[in-house]
């Protein structure tokens, strides 16, 4: 599915202006994005601005489409295929001002069935002579589900709401001039319509469908190291993350990046990441009944399942001036990168393919 040529001149238009309208330095980032797994294409064309407002303001901003087409497969075992878009616009400010440093941002998401509104605050302080960095960060989330991409095929239109509360505390340490270290901790709360309006079950008494629990509390701690190797000119980037949430799932996410300078002018990265989770305590391929008081719960959403996957990554950026290009142009960075993802769920393996162009804003 391609995106409308004027939809992507609108999103080019609009967040060239809101950086041209802000006088500042920073930069625009044009981004597009493949994604394709066995069932499942995604074509996403984004946009990001970031620019200084002041002597310690940051304002950065949005813009994606996501142009999604999916076989049955990806929709469950009710077999309804679909194809659709989805628009996201979001921004953010930042103010840092001595030790302190706060900020605010938000988005809004919109397909034809879903519709997602959400807002955070941040915080945080340095101490220890900058050495030290705490952080706090706060958000709230508003979500509208419906099956009407679909109602008609399904028979009984389904509908629901559901709110999220967000927590974050983060604290990073420069241990050397060339390590820094960090630690993340989140959590939150969902409440609501979870389900998938269009995913039905196997049940012995025929499809039925899915039911989640209305609320879902999820926790996650995430470790990491970025060491920078001075005779090299090498990026060592490590880090581990650890989830848990009151579905029974328990996940752990490893991974590893190595990022290369190339000369002045261009740099090569490599990537792995491993993910394995178990499953919910209510998950299953097929019920033997769809009665609630057997069964309250019930889903075969892949997502919900037990599955390992790996992440193999290669990423090359280059900037202008190894062209022989000067000033804006100069400064200007292209970048490619190359994904596989080796998983071992009904989705089966997927690739990535991303290409950015990021320019200077003076």
């Amino acid at each position: 599915m391609r995106v409308p040529a004027v939809t992507a001149v609108a999103i080019g238009a609009a967040v060239w202006l809101a950086a041209g309208a802000a006088r500042a330095d920073g930069e625009l980032a044009m981004r597009g994005v493949y994604y394709k797994e066995k069932a499942t294409r995604v074509v996403q064309p984004m946009l990001d601005a970031r620019f200084d407002v002041g002597d310690a303001g940051q304002v950065d901003a949005h813009l994606l489409v996501d142009a999604i087409t999916s076989a049955s497969v990806a929709s469950g075992s009710s077999g309804i295929a679909f194809s659709e878009r989805r628009y996201e616009a979001g921004g953010g400010y930042l103010d840092r001002r001595g030790r302190w440093g706060y900020g605010a941002s938000g988005r809004l998401s919109r397909e034809p069935d879903y519709t997602s509104l959400f807002g955070g605050l941040r915080g945080d302080v340095a101490l220890a002579d900058d050495n030290f960095l705490l952080g706090v960060a706060l958000g709230a989330g508003h979500d509208s589900i419906s099956n009407a991409g679909a109602a008609m095929m399904m028979g009984t239109p389904l509908s629901g709401t559901m709110t999220t509360l967000l927590a974050s505390v983060s604290a990073s340490q420069i241990v050397s001039p060339r390590l820094v270290v960090g630690l993340t901790y989140d959590v939150s709360r969902l409440d609501g319509f979870q389900e998938n309006p269009y995913r039905s079950v196997i049940t012995a008494e025929g499809l039925v469908m899915e039911r989640h629990p209305q609320t879902r509390r999820r926790q996650a701690w995430a470790a990491s190291a970025r060491w920078f190797v001075g005779r090299t000119a090498t990026t060592v980037i490590a880090s581990h993350r650890v989830y848990v949430d009151d579905w029974g799932i328990v996940a752990h996410t490893p991974e590893l990046r190595v990022v290369q300078e190339a000369g002045d002018a261009a740099d090569v990265a490599i990537r792995y990441r491993y993910h394995h989770q178990s499953a919910a305590d209510f998950y299953l391929p097929s019920y033997p009944s769809a009665d609630p008081s057997d069964f309250p719960y019930l889903t075969d959403d892949v997502k919900l399942s037990a599955f390992t996957s790996h992440t193999i990554g290669f990423k090359v950026g280059v900037f202008g001036r190894a062209f022989g290009l000067d000033g804006a142009l100069g400064d200007a960075r292209g970048e490619v990168e190359f994904e596989y993802v080796d998983q071992n769920n009904r989705f089966g393996n997927a690739g990535i393919a991303n290409a950015a162009l990021i320019l200077p804003i003076r």
